[in-house]
């Protein structure tokens, strides 16, 4: 008996399949930033300082080889004199990076980038200690602070967030209001902060939170601010007097904790400028919160079951066929490529129109499925329901576990379905 093998390829179906079951593709690590504030002070600096900080790492990057791309501060006020600053991290003098600041006549902005050599490198999640130098030699500093980036590389977990066991954290950034007019007088201004991840049971899930005020002042005195008129948050702010108007930037640590969070929600808080001889011109805040949270359970993973039918596929003989064989090609889901099930059923009929019924597995009936690993071909034994009829299709059903019932957080990939006949 001729023997005729055909191999049928619909890759615009196959799409269709692995659409139906698609989720966001994880790479084998990823990347972070956060942000952290370390520094602030509401009294002018000109001597060495030393301020501990710390920062927290809430992903896995256990294994994942030198995890941190990127750790620097950056410093930032405004100075008077001329001199150098130097920056260090743990006394460490291999950390050592000096800056020189050119001799000003009057209070002059500055931002200084230290760039962070190694010293921070955490390897595991997890809270990391350590200890900011700062030494002016020759220079004032006002409104001095200091803020750390650091940006690393994790490892995912196997569904898009991770899971309630795992405790992740973010850094946002909420713009609280802007100015047009001049202000010299106090002011209070309202903002609110949504937290939209479960912080629920979270152990100080606040790790940082600052404003960051700019513009341009006129004048000389202070600037107090509060949160919600505690005096116990308040920090005063002075700032040299000029003749000209000058840039300035401040940075405010809510070192009480006024904004503390404990659930998801939207938070409304009040803060409190008041200015004593100074003018504010085109000032604009914002306010930064790094906290951590649980990220939502994995959920039920893929749906347990996808399905796909072929277009009608012609054997073009002129009398009707014998189906031999079916099998597929492809990888199960998972790591090892073992998990999931791939089962097929046929139909066939003499118009290409149909009816069409499908069939499988060793009884031959439509809750019967022919079953086998990938490259392996399953026999067709459904005579009296495929065989002689000149038109057939195939039904492909892709399972994320091998039971076709339960979710599971891997699906197989179907390349190619093979139907084996003879005329």
């Amino acid at each position: 008996m001729f023997m005729k093998k055909i191999s049928f390829i619909p890759l615009i179906l196959f799409g269709c399949a692995l659409f139906f079951f698609a989720r966001p593709v994880q790479a084998a690590d990823q990347m972070k930033t956060l942000e952290y504030l370390i520094a602030t002070s509401d009294s002018q600096v000109s001597t060495a300082t030393d301020t501990p900080f710390y920062i927290y790492i809430g992903d896995d990057i256990s294994g994942v080889s030198n995890p941190i791309k990127s750790a620097h501060v950056t410093l930032s006020g405004t100075y008077t004199g001329g001199g150098q600053i130097a920056l260090e991290i743990d006394s460490d003098a291999a950390s050592e990076s000096i800056y020189s600041l050119p001799t000003v006549a009057n209070p002059t902005p500055f931002e200084i980038a230290y760039k962070d050599t190694g010293r921070i490198d955490p390897a595991t999640a997890g809270i990391y200690f350590y200890t900011l130098n700062i030494a002016p030699s020759g220079v004032t500093i006002s409104g001095l602070a200091a803020k750390i980036k650091i940006s690393y590389r994790f490892t995912p977990v196997v569904c898009d967030d991770g899971s309630p066991s795992s405790e992740k954290i973010k850094t946002l950034e909420y713009y609280v209001k802007d100015f047009p007019a001049q202000i010299s007088t106090a002011t209070d201004t309202p903002f609110s902060v949504y937290i939209g991840d479960n912080i629920s049971g979270v152990t100080d899930p606040v790790k940082s939170a600052h404003f960051t005020l700019a513009g341009i002042y006129t004048g000389g005195g202070q600037l107090v601010l509060e949160i919600d008129s505690d005096a116990a948050s308040a920090m005063s702010f002075s700032l040299p007097t000029v003749t000209n108007p000058t840039p300035f930037e401040i940075i405010y640590d809510d070192s009480t904790a006024k904004v503390n969070p404990v659930s998801a929600g939207t938070y409304n808080y009040t803060l409190n400028l008041t200015p004593s001889g100074l003018v504010f011109s085109g000032l604009g805040i914002k306010f930064k919160i790094t906290h951590r949270y649980k990220p939502p359970a994995c959920g039920s993973g893929y749906p347990p079951t996808g399905q796909l039918y072929s277009i009608v596929l012609d054997t073009t003989g002129t009398s009707g066929p014998a189906y031999n064989s079916v099998l597929w090609k492809g990888a199960l889901g998972g790591p090892s490529q073992n998990q999931g099930k791939v089962r097929l059923q046929l139909s066939a009929s003499n118009s290409s129109s149909g009816p069409w019924s499908y069939v499988g597995g060793t009884t031959c009936s439509s809750g019967d499925w022919f079953e086998a690993a990938a490259d392996t071909p399953v026999e067709i034994r459904c005579f009296s329901q495929l065989n002689n009829r000149r038109y057939f299709k195939y039904r492909l059903q892709l399972c994320s576990m091998s039971d076709c019932f339960s979710s599971g957080f891997y699906t197989p990939q179907v390349d190619e379905v093979v139907v084996n006949w003879s005329p």
